[in-house]
Protein backbone atom coordinates (compact mmCIF):
# COMPACT_ATOMS: atom_id res chain seq x y z
CA UNK A 1 0.00 0.00 0.00
CA UNK A 2 2.63 2.22 0.86
CA UNK A 3 4.66 1.61 -1.92
CA UNK A 4 1.56 2.90 -3.95
CA UNK A 5 1.40 6.04 -2.43
CA UNK A 6 4.83 6.69 -3.01
CA UNK A 7 3.94 5.87 -6.70
CA UNK A 8 1.66 8.23 -6.87
CA UNK A 9 3.60 11.15 -5.02
CA UNK A 10 6.47 10.43 -7.38
CA UNK A 11 3.92 11.23 -10.31
CA UNK A 12 2.49 14.05 -9.32
CA UNK A 13 5.89 15.65 -8.36
CA UNK A 14 7.13 15.33 -11.71
CA UNK A 15 3.64 16.58 -13.04
CA UNK A 16 4.10 19.70 -10.92
CA UNK A 17 8.07 20.04 -11.35
CA UNK A 18 7.82 19.65 -15.18
CA UNK A 19 8.55 22.83 -17.36
CA UNK A 20 5.91 24.26 -18.91
CA UNK A 21 4.97 23.71 -22.99
CA UNK A 22 6.76 25.57 -25.77
CA UNK A 23 3.70 26.52 -26.69
CA UNK A 24 2.88 28.43 -23.68
CA UNK A 25 5.85 30.53 -23.85
CA UNK A 26 4.96 31.70 -27.43
CA UNK A 27 4.54 35.42 -27.76
CA UNK A 28 2.89 36.22 -31.17
CA UNK A 29 4.70 38.73 -33.51
CA UNK A 30 2.42 41.45 -35.03
CA UNK A 31 2.83 41.98 -38.52
CA UNK A 32 1.95 45.33 -39.94
CA UNK A 33 1.95 45.29 -44.02
CA UNK A 34 1.41 48.55 -45.65
CA UNK A 35 -0.33 48.82 -49.12
CA UNK A 36 1.46 51.30 -51.73
CA UNK A 37 0.10 53.16 -54.91
CA UNK A 38 -2.75 53.46 -56.42
CA UNK A 39 -6.46 51.25 -56.37
CA UNK A 40 -7.34 47.92 -55.34
CA UNK A 41 -5.50 44.77 -55.21
CA UNK A 42 -5.91 41.41 -53.45
CA UNK A 43 -3.36 40.33 -50.20
CA UNK A 44 -2.82 36.95 -48.74
CA UNK A 45 -1.14 37.15 -45.15
CA UNK A 46 -0.38 33.96 -43.73
CA UNK A 47 1.67 32.79 -40.55
CA UNK A 48 4.24 29.87 -41.49
CA UNK A 49 7.30 30.26 -43.77
CA UNK A 50 5.67 27.44 -47.05
CA UNK A 51 5.07 28.86 -50.13
CA UNK A 52 2.27 29.55 -51.83
CA UNK A 53 0.90 31.37 -48.98
CA UNK A 54 -2.45 28.39 -48.82
CA UNK A 55 0.19 26.28 -48.36
CA UNK A 56 -1.01 23.48 -45.92
CA UNK A 57 1.39 23.84 -43.41
CA UNK A 58 0.22 27.69 -43.06
CA UNK A 59 -2.69 29.29 -41.55
CA UNK A 60 -4.22 32.00 -43.77
CA UNK A 61 -4.17 35.53 -40.78
CA UNK A 62 -5.80 37.61 -44.04
CA UNK A 63 -7.14 37.24 -47.19
CA UNK A 64 -9.49 39.94 -49.24
CA UNK A 65 -9.08 42.86 -50.79
CA UNK A 66 -7.35 45.67 -50.01
CA UNK A 67 -6.71 49.79 -51.15
CA UNK A 68 -3.62 51.80 -51.08
CA UNK A 69 -2.80 53.56 -48.19
CA UNK A 70 -4.58 50.36 -46.05
CA UNK A 71 -2.65 49.17 -43.48
CA UNK A 72 -2.98 45.31 -42.30
CA UNK A 73 -2.47 44.50 -38.77
CA UNK A 74 -2.14 40.79 -38.03
CA UNK A 75 -0.14 38.27 -34.86
CA UNK A 76 1.80 35.86 -35.78
CA UNK A 77 2.66 33.07 -33.49
CA UNK A 78 5.87 31.42 -36.09
CA UNK A 79 7.14 34.82 -36.63
CA UNK A 80 7.39 34.15 -40.07
CA UNK A 81 4.39 35.27 -42.76
CA UNK A 82 4.18 34.80 -46.29
CA UNK A 83 2.86 37.45 -48.01
CA UNK A 84 1.47 37.39 -51.57
CA UNK A 85 -0.88 40.09 -53.48
CA UNK A 86 -2.04 41.12 -56.57
CA UNK A 87 -0.92 43.79 -58.86
CA UNK A 88 -0.63 45.68 -62.31
CA UNK A 89 -3.89 46.26 -64.79
CA UNK A 90 -4.90 42.34 -63.71
CA UNK A 91 -5.31 42.84 -60.06
CA UNK A 92 -7.43 40.02 -59.90
CA UNK A 93 -5.30 37.56 -61.31
CA UNK A 94 -2.06 38.85 -61.52
CA UNK A 95 0.10 37.32 -58.42
CA UNK A 96 3.67 38.76 -57.59
CA UNK A 97 4.39 35.66 -56.20
CA UNK A 98 4.90 34.40 -52.34
CA UNK A 99 7.03 36.04 -50.46
CA UNK A 100 8.32 35.32 -46.59
CA UNK A 101 9.12 37.70 -44.31
CA UNK A 102 10.92 36.71 -40.55
CA UNK A 103 13.18 38.90 -38.30
CA UNK A 104 16.01 37.63 -40.72
CA UNK A 105 14.72 38.76 -43.57
CA UNK A 106 12.93 42.39 -42.02
CA UNK A 107 15.91 43.82 -40.26
CA UNK A 108 14.28 42.51 -37.21
CA UNK A 109 15.92 43.75 -34.24
CA UNK A 110 14.71 41.75 -31.48
CA UNK A 111 11.09 43.32 -31.15
CA UNK A 112 8.60 40.78 -31.72
CA UNK A 113 7.30 42.59 -34.86
CA UNK A 114 7.36 42.55 -39.28
CA UNK A 115 6.58 45.74 -40.86
CA UNK A 116 6.71 45.70 -44.47
CA UNK A 117 4.84 46.61 -47.65
CA UNK A 118 3.35 46.01 -50.90
CA UNK A 119 2.77 48.03 -54.05
CA UNK A 120 -0.56 47.50 -55.77
CA UNK A 121 1.93 48.72 -59.08
CA UNK A 122 4.69 46.28 -59.18
CA UNK A 123 5.73 42.57 -57.65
Amino acid sequence: MRRRYLVIAVITLGISLAPDSPAESLTSTSVTVNVVGKGKIRLVVADGSSRPCDASDNHVLFSGHVRAGDEIKVAAATGSVCVDHTYGSLRESQWAGANIWSGSSAGWTGARALHGSVSTDEP
